[in-house]
């Protein structure tokens, strides 16, 4: 039995929710493990992200290239095409 995902429109929910688990398992490695940041939604190539402070979110878009770069790696396509962190 083939499910199409595209046609019940649950590929971009599953690929939002990929994104934003691939931030979480590699925020530690990029910024640090004491980081509090959260990936809260992936839509149209922007990958928002809510942190704790000021300092944190521009840590992230400091890096905000790298954190794309290991997304898409890790996805095998350019779907990250902008982080935009904010606290």
């Amino acid at each position: 039995m083939g499910i199409n995902l595209n046609k019940k429109g649950l590929k971009r929910i599953a690929e939002a929710s990929y994104v934003c688990y691939l931030f979480k398992n590699i925020k530690g490695k990029i910024l640090g493990k004491d980081i509090k940041a959260q990936a809260i939604s992936f839509r149209n190539g922007i990958l928002k992200i809510k942190t704790s402070d000021p300092i944190t979110a521009s840590e992230i878009r400091f890096k905000g290239d790298l954190i794309k770069d290991k997304i898409n790696k890790k996805i095998g396509a350019e779907a990250v095409l902008r982080i935009d962190a904010r606290f």
